[in-house]
């Protein structure tokens, strides 16, 4: 590919910006669920080294929600935020499913 966009003429930045960057968008998406995944379950690991302090410098979702339904009594708001919590989960995994599983058919 290099050289075909070499032979073409094609500029460097071009190159990146229509192949390359292209040709890497499956890494991207799950590189960007791993993560999501490790957001969502980094909770032990605040709680158990600095309790969520000092104040809210390193508050995660899970410790807010945790926070809020059981320390504050806000059912309401911890309900919305694990619910938030949730949906933000679905809008990274479902289009990476569909992408990595379904789509396009392969020949």
């Amino acid at each position: 590919i290099w050289k075909a966009a070499r032979v073409d003429g094609i500029p460097m930045w071009k190159t990146y910006l229509f192949i390359v960057i292209p040709m890497m968008r499956p890494v991207f998406i799950t590189t960007l669920v791993i993560i999501a995944a490790g957001i969502v379950k980094v909770y032990d690991l605040v709680v158990a080294q600095t309790s969520g302090g000092p104040g809210i410098a390193s508050e995660v979702p899970a410790k807010y929600v945790y926070d809020y339904m059981f320390f504050a009594q806000n059912l309401g708001q911890g309900f919305a935020a694990s619910t938030m919590m949730l949906l933000s989960v679905v809008i990274v995994i479902v289009p990476w499913a569909y992408l990595e599983f379904g789509g396009k058919k392969r020949v």
